[in-house]
This record gives C-alpha cells, structure tokens and sequence, in this order.
C-alpha cells in the first residue's frame, strides 16, 4: 500500500475503519498514527489488570498554556506550544501541578480512554519496579545477571550486575541504531517480531539476548545505552520473582496506583515480555504513574516504591560514566544535560535544573520537576526516528516548567491564564 493510501486509510480509521497496518508499515508515520493506540490488535500482549479498588480521583486546575513561547532548537525560530503539539506529532499531552491537572490535551483521535504505546517509557516503569522487589530482598542489584538467568553466561552479559542493567553500563558492543535494517537493534525487533522475520532471526526475546557477544571495555565504566539491557532486566525480574512480567507490574504497581484501565504489555511470539519498549496505557494512568514518582513513591494513600529508591533516581548516577558514553555528545546539547547522568532508567539532570525524564522513541516523553512541583507527560507518532521533533518538544516541556516555576519573564508568566473550558 502506498504512502498516500496508507494515510487515508488512517484517515478513514477515525469513522470506524480500521487501516491495513501489519509488522510492514506499524513503526514509522503514517502508519504509526494508529498502530500506537492499537498495538495489541498487531502483536501478542499481556494484560496488567488494575485491580479492584477505585480509581484514584484526579482534580483540575485548568490554565491557557497554548501561548507560552520558547526557542524551538531545531529551527532556532520562535515556537508557541500550540505550535509545537502539530510539529511534533502530538497524540495527547497531559501537565500537572501541585497534583492538579492543568492542561488535557488529545489529538489524532486518540481519546482519553484510549492506551498509546509508551515505546522507552517503559524502561524507566521497570526501573521503578525494580525498586520495590530489591526493597523486598527478592533482587540485590549487586548479583550478577547470570545468577538469575544463567542462559545468559558465555553471553556479552557476563560478568554485568544487575546495577549495570538498570544503568546502562554494560560493557558490551550494541548498535542502536532505529533506521538501519543491520543495526542490532533490528535484530532484536526481528526476533520478538516487530518488522518482518528474516530467515535468520533468533527465536524469539531469549534467544536473541543470549547471542549477544561483543563486549565493550569493562561493565561498569561508561553509559551505553541499550535497549536490550531493560530486556534482560525485564527476565531477571521474571526469575526473581517467579511471576510472569506482566502480573508482577500488576500486583506490585499497577493494582495499588488507582489506574482506571488496566495497562498491556506487547509480547514476543513466544510469551517473553518485550519490557523495553513494550507497555501500553492511557494518558491519565501514566500521568498518575509520574506524580507517583513526583511525591516520592507515595499515592493513592500508600507507600507505593519506596521513597529511597525514588531518592536514588534524583539523585543521579555516575557523572563521569555519563561523559565518557557515546550519547553524550547529543544529550549534552538538552538543557541540564550536560552535568547530567542516568540512573535506574531514568536520565537525571543536573542539581541546577532538578528535574528528571523518561524518554522513548517517537516522541513519547515524561518530565517530572520537584521544584516546581511539575509533571509533563507526552504521547506521540513521529514520522520518522529524526531527533528534531524530541528536540522540540522536551525544549517545549521544559518551557513550560520554567513558567509555571516562575523563571521565565513577566510577559511569558502572564501568558499562562486561567483556562475557562476543559480541553478535549
């Protein structure tokens, strides 16, 4: 199907059609503009059932921030948030704070009842709760990853720690690279089946982790970011707990967070959880996933994570590790990002800036800033695996922290009114 059929299709998709998209034409734009919010009628899933309790109730504070301005990095040209939710791909937007939701915003048809894909987001879910199961003495993030998963030993993971999974400092060898159809990266996507299965492609998520051999320096000395470490983490997690993923999120998360739907989790074809990129949920549950966080693991009247585990995120991981990765030469150009680290997921930004991201491609996007006392959350389908749209709207993100922190001028802090309506 061609570019232009595909995208009226997708158009049509909004009246009730549904477009032809397969493991073909899901990933990039356009097909990606509904393959997003439909992920399990694609791929195999896992439900993660909120549980019985009420929904945990979330007030408004509704203001106008449509108008607030901020250098768009790409362009270098003058860019309004309004303007920045149709160059970036918006599918739905979500600010709070101090608890209270001050802007809903959903575009491309998405509904509030609807799950998106959280694609990286993921990771920094599991980096939370890896927090709860090392707090309960089922994980000691000092082990080795073989002791958990010894199908792993004559693998690149030897010797790693389970701290090394969660902070990206495996010594290892890996291309990350989203367009190239030979990067390791494709390979992992073909084994759990995300494109098109090659005659060659691993038997599925386990298989394809214990091929992995090209070591890289030594486990522990640089941040190397690679998706299939939060896949391992994802298995680990599994051993330890003897619970299948997607019942351990449940019970230990999802089910205590007063989340009005029940989440998902995309699967290989062989029933391992693809943990890194694969959760899917609605806008809301994750905006109450990040004011979780925000309040230091308590919500919903309970000690969720625990509060020194949330301390640890914010507190950052190893600076140097963090200069010396070869991400740092991009992620250093992102406000407060060049003093930054990573720890458990989560990328830290310097004790200047305060605040912390969750980031997954195509621009899906949390920030969380205690000093203001702020979340923004974000759901997207980029067209295509190009940083420029991210650029944009982290740039924009943090644009609207700092106005609703007060820093930037007077004529920016007035832009940000009372709204008289409830957006849709």
């Amino acid at each position: 199907m061609s570019f232009v059929a595909l995208s009226l299709t997708i158009a049509a998709a909004g009246a009730g059609t549904a477009p032809e998209i397969t493991a073909k034409n899901w990933y990039w734009g356009p097909g990606n503009r509904w393959s997003f919010k439909h992920t399990s009628r694609i791929f195999p899933s896992a439900n993660i059932y909120r549980g019985a309790g009420p929904i945990a109730k979330l007030d408004y504070a509704l203001r106008g921030l449509d108008e607030i301005a901020f250098i768009d990095p790409t362009t270098k040209m003058r860019m309004s948030i309004a303007q920045m939710y149709a160059a970036t791909d918006t599918d739905a937007f979500l600010v709070m704070k101090d608890g209270k939701i001050v802007t809903e915003r959903y575009f491309n048809g998405m509904k509030p009842e609807d799950t998106h894909l959280l694609m990286s987001v993921s990771k920094s879910v599991i980096g939370v709760l890896a927090g709860i199961i090392i707090s309960q003495g089922r994980l000691d993030p000092n082990a080795l990853a073989t002791f958990y998963v010894p199908e792993l030993k004559g693998s690149a993971y030897e010797g790693a720690t389970v701290r090394n999974l969660l902070d990206m400092s495996v010594g290892m060898e890996f291309d990350e690279n989203y367009s190239s159809k030979t990067s390791d990266l494709y390979r992992l996507d073909e084994a759990v089946g995300w494109v098109e299965r090659g005659p060659n492609a691993a038997n599925g998520l386990h298989e394809y982790l214990s091929t992995l051999k090209k070591r890289h320096g030594t486990h522990g000395a640089e941040f190397r970011y690679i998706s299939a470490n939060t896949d391992a983490m994802g298995w680990v997690l599994e051993r330890a707990t003897n619970t299948d993923y997607a019942d351990l999120v449940s019970k230990e998360l999802w089910s205590k967070l007063g989340a009005e739907r029940d989440a998902y989790v995309l699967l290989d074809g062989f029933q391992a959880a693809y943990a890194d990129p694969g959760l899917n949920m609605t806008l809301r549950d994750l905006g109450r996933f990040a004011q979780m966080v925000l309040q230091g693991g308590l919500y919903n009247g309970q000690q969720i994570v625990p509060g020194n585990w949330i301390e640890d995120i914010r507190h950052g991981g190893d600076p140097q590790a963090w200069k010396k990765g070869p991400e740092y030469s991009y992620f250093r150009t992102l406000s407060g990002y060049e003093n930054g680290s990573y720890r458990n997921y989560w990328y830290v930004a310097d004790p200047r800036r305060g605040h912390i991201s969750a980031i997954g491609l195509a621009g899906q996007l949390i920030v969380i800033n205690p000093s203001s006392n702020t979340i923004v959350v974000k759901f997207s389908s980029h067209a295509t695996p190009a940083t420029g749209q991210y650029d944009t709207e982290y740039a924009g993100a943090i644009a609207i922290v700092d106005a609703l922190s007060g820093r930037t001028g007077n004529e920016q802090r007035a832009q940000v009114g009372a709204a008289k309506v409830r957006p849709n």
